[in-house]
């Protein structure tokens, strides 16, 4: 029997420049940018998989293309916009027909873009940005197109941060706010928040509606 899918967002407090541990038992996908420690997460258990963000990988053509003199980050940036137009069709649709239409359309796209970054990396001097750039798409490359053999991933980890963002945006307002002991409850709150907001719940009238019943 299949499991359910459940969807839910927990959060988990680490203290800082520790590497990040999942919940005990936790397996699956980890949807991540390039950060080594989700690499060393992955190599110490055999039932974590890492996919990787292509929206870090467009950034690192951002910033050098917004110079206006360096036409390959500019190309790079219009191939990577082809399979980006492919998932906008396919917003919302199960998993099943995310796989079909990517191993249709988006396989060859991503092939045909690594294929020209190896070429053009081998023109260019090593040490230049728009080389560093490249080999930051090359060294991922496993865990990049991954989603192309997995309806459920994600082409970025966008959804992630715009859930953390309230996160980063208040840590100033909680910077007095206990340790770690603190950082732990903020976590279980944020899980619920953020979880309630999946659903389409308002958060607040849920934690009112909770908070406010007879024990």
């Amino acid at each position: 029997m299949q499991r359910p899918t459940i969807r839910a967002a927990p959060q988990h407090h680490q203290p800082p420049r520790h590497r990040p541990v999942p919940r005990q038992g936790i397996q699956g996908i980890v949807q991540c940018d390039g950060y080594g420690a989700y690499k060393t997460l992955a190599a110490d258990d055999d039932g974590i998989i890492l996919a990787f963000c292509w929206s870090h990988v467009r950034r690192e053509f951002i910033d050098l293309a917004k110079s206006k003199t360096a036409p390959i980050a500019q190309e790079g940036l219009q191939r990577i916009a082809g399979f980006y137009q492919v998932e906008a069709d396919l917003r919302g649709k199960p998993p099943k027909q995310r796989l079909a239409r990517r191993q249709q359309r988006s396989r060859p796209l991503v092939e045909a873009l690594f294929a020209w970054l190896v070429e053009k990396l081998a023109r260019l001097p090593g040490g230049s940005p728009t080389a560093q750039a490249i080999r930051y798409a090359l060294n991922h490359r496993e865990g990049l197109v991954r989603f192309l053999d997995d309806g459920r991933i994600e082409l970025d980890n966008n959804i992630v941060e715009r859930a953390i963002r309230p996160i980063c945006l208040s840590r100033k307002k909680a910077l007095f706010a206990s340790g770690d002991d603190g950082g732990a409850r903020w976590a279980a709150v944020a899980s619920l928040v953020e979880t309630c907001k999946l659903h389409g719940v308002d958060p607040q009238r849920y934690f009112t509606d909770v908070l406010t019943r007879p024990v």
